[in-house]
Parts: structure tokens; C-alpha cells; sequence
């Protein structure tokens, strides 16, 4: 896969460049692989590149093929500094596309957006599909960062239709996998360290939410299966079409973790909303991207719930 390029990723040392760092790894060992992150310390492979992408630090290198997922999931940061969020997204993009244009042949680039940019579901839908037009109000703060990545897309189509790089947008729903962070506002990361530290795994809110989990590594596969086939009329969509409500996550969780350790784990509600709270159902239709990429899950949820359970454990 990709013999003979070089792949520069943004971003490499968050959840998503630590998957692909893994699948790069296995499925395309002779391509040239470059980690750029803010992050001091030495990745898993690759050579590191200390990159500050909103401050406009640009590389020297030729690059055949950027990975965009340098910009951040931060719910704190959305709800407490919304203008930073938005800023970081769209700024960040202007310098990958800033970046592209300094290169001697036009560059792939893949853009991890968000499945944030459609906001809340509509009534009486289950899925957003591929094909949807919805949006967050403009007028709501709290959509900083849903806003900052359709303006970043939008960037990208732009240069894309100038010639600048082959621009594919990808749209990341939610993941688990042993890569995930346990101390952010990732429930199912939470409820990993929960079950691992305590005998009490604490659920914020009521437990009514809605939504999917694809695995890291299926969602490093599909991302470098997007590459290979390129750019569609539509957003690929990366995540998972099983929806789970986030109560039965947690007694999920609490199950694999008295199979794996033999030990009991409750589940304990508090019921409390909270600012960092995202939309209430968060699932995708993925059947126009599946068709697309020829890919499927290979990893199901019970399985990436031990394998995250095993790792916070030191197993």
C-alpha cells in the first residue's frame, strides 16, 4: 500500500495518528511515514516533527500524502473558549492547505472531520447518512467546534478545486479501542478506567444517549482505504451503524470486566447535564461508505472493550 510515499500525519500522536501509526505498521511498512505533533515524546516509529500547525510552523519536506488530524476533540475547550475551537480548526487547515501549496506536485489530503457537523439528529431520524445537508445553528455557541470543521471542509474543497491538493473529507463518528483516552469526556474511556480503578462505574447523565463505537483499527483501515480510492461526491463516514445506549455501554463494560477479572462492578447513574454533554443520538449510516471502500467491522465492540480493559490494566 502506498510504496514508495511519503505520508505525513498531523497530528500523529492523538487517539486517531496513534491508530494509524499501528496500521501503517502492518498493512504498509515500506511507505515513508511522518509524525508531526506538538508532542515531545518519541512516537512508536516514524520520525517525529515538532509542528505547530496554528502558529503556522510549516515543514521543508516533500510530502505525497497529508493525513489532517491534528486539531482537537475537546469538549472543555468548546464549551469553556468556543472562539479558540473554531479558530484551531479553521487556522490549522489554512496551514496544511498553506503547506500543499509549497510542494512541487499537488498532495493528497484527508481531512478527519467530525460527524459534529450535523449536530443534533432530527425527530424521528435514527442515522445521519452520507448525503445529509443538516447543520448546528450559527447562532449557537456550543457548535464552535461542528462549525470550525464544515469552515475547514470547506477550505480544503476550495483548494482541492483549485488544484492545490486532491482534497477527501472523512467524517469521524465515535470510537473505543486501547488508544482512546480515559481521562477526557469519552464515556466509554471513562467507563474503562472506572471498572479498572474502582468497583463503581459512574454515569454522568442518565444514560439515555444513543451511540456507536467502531474500533480504532477499523478505523485506521478505512481511513487508508479512502486513500486508495479517493475522493467521493459525498463525506466518507467513519464509525459504526450499532447504536448502544450509553447505560448499556456501562453495564457492557461492567460485564467483560467481571469475565475478565472475576470481580463484581456496579454501575452508578448521577443524572447530572453538564455542558461538555454532546448530542443526545450519534450514530451514522455508513452503507454508501462501506459500499464505496469495500470494508467492514472486524472488530466487535465486546472485543475492543476487553482489549482496552486489558491495556489500563497492564495486561
Amino acid at each position: 500500500m502506498f510504496p514508495g510515499k511519503r505520508v505525513l500525519v498531523t497530528g500523529g500522536t492523538g487517539f486517531v495518528g496513534k491508530c494509524l501509526q499501528d496500521e501503517f505498521a502492518v498493512s504498509a511498512p515500506d511507505c515513508d511515514v511522518v509524525i508531526a505533533s506538538r508532542a515531545s515524546a518519541n512516537t512508536k516509529f516514524g520520525r517525529h516533527v515538532v509542528w505547530d500547525l496554528v502558529n503556522g510552523d510549516l515543514p521543508t519536506f516533500e510530502t505525497d500524502i497529508i493525513i489532517h488530524a491534528a486539531t482537537p476533540a475537546s469538549a472543555e475547550l468548546n464549551a469553556q473558549h468556543p472562539s479558540q475551537m473554531f479558530w484551531a480548526n479553521v487556522t490549522s487547515m489554512e496551514n496544511v492547505i498553506r503547506y500543499a501549496e509549497s510542494l512541487s506536485k499537488p498532495p493528497i489530503v484527508l481531512f478527519t472531520s467530525s460527524g459534529g457537523v450535523y449536530g443534533e439528529m432530527p425527530t424521528g431520524r435514527r442515522q445521519f447518512h452520507e448525503d445529509d445537508l443538516i447543520a448546528p445553528s450559527p447562532l449557537d455557541v456550543r457548535s464552535a467546534y461542528a462549525q470550525g470543521k464544515r469552515s475547514a471542509e470547506f477550505l480544503l474543497s476550495e483548494a482541492s478545486a483549485r488544484g492545490v491538493c486532491l482534497g477527501i473529507v472523512t467524517r469521524l463518528f465515535a470510537f473505543s479501542g486501547v488508544h482512546l483516552p480515559r481521562d477526557r469526556h469519552f464515556a466509554i474511556g471513562n467507563f474503562v478506567r472506572d471498572a479498572v480503578t474502582t468497583d463503581t462505574i459512574i454515569v454522568q447523565g442518565d444514560g439515555t444517549s444513543i451511540r456507536s463505537y467502531l474500533d480504532g483499527s477499523d478505523m485506521a483501515r478505512w481511513l487508508l482505504k479512502a486513500i486508495q480510492i479517493g475522493p467521493q461526491s459525498f463525506p466518507y463516514h467513519i464509525g459504526s451503524p450499532e447504536e448502544i445506549s450509553i447505560a448499556s455501554l456501562a453495564h457492557l463494560v461492567a460485564e467483560r470486566t467481571r469475565f475478565l477479572f472475576k470481580r463484581d462492578v456496579t454501575v452508578k447513574f448521577r443524572g447530572q447535564a453538564r455542558a461538555t454533554d454532546g448530542v443526545s443520538r450519534y450514530v451514522p449510516d455508513v452503507s454508501t461508505t462501506l459500499k464505496s471502500l469495500n470494508v467492514g467491522e472486524v472488530i466487535p465492540l465486546g472485543r475492543s472493550i476487553d482489549a482496552m480493559l486489558l491495556a489500563a490494566s497492564g495486561r
